[in-house]
This record gives C-alpha cells, sequence and structure tokens, in this order.
C-alpha cells in the first residue's frame, strides 16, 4: 500500500448508527458488528486520504482520527 502514515481510528458506539458510509469508503479500516455498528479492523489497510473520507462522511461523527495520540478528525 506505501508508506504507513500512523492513523489510529476509533469508533464510538453509542453514536453509530450503522449506516456504512464508513465501511463502503475505507473497507480495510471498517467493518459492521452483527448489531450494525461499525468497528476498527486496520487503519494502516487504508490510506489517509479513505480514512479522513470516511470520519468526514460520518452522519453522527462516531469516527475519530489520531496521529501519536493527537487529534486528526474531529
Amino acid at each position: 500500500m506505501g508508506e504507513l502514515h500512523g492513523i489510529g481510528a476509533a469508533v464510538d458506539q453509542a453514536l453509530c448508527v450503522g449506516n456504512g458510509i464508513c465501511v463502503a469508503l475505507a473497507p480495510e479500516a471498517f467493518r459492521l458488528d452483527q448489531n450494525m455498528k461499525a468497528f476498527v479492523v486496520d487503519p494502516e489497510g487504508e490510506s489517509e486520504t479513505s480514512l479522513i473520507a470516511a470520519a468526514e462522511a460520518c452522519p453522527t461523527q462516531a469516527i475519530y482520527l489520531s496521529v501519536d495520540g493527537e487529534a486528526l478528525y474531529p
């Protein structure tokens, strides 16, 4: 995939409504569980651009991105 970007991802499942846009935009990084809540699989499996697009597209802003413990999004 190229150089590692070091972006960490987390999903607040209490906010997640399971619309799946994160899975569509970054399928290597996110999956939906049996309750239709997103969870993180492998953020390094996606590009920085895809991760940011998935986080920005989340209708409830349930995706948090960070680099070295510093917030990247939101």
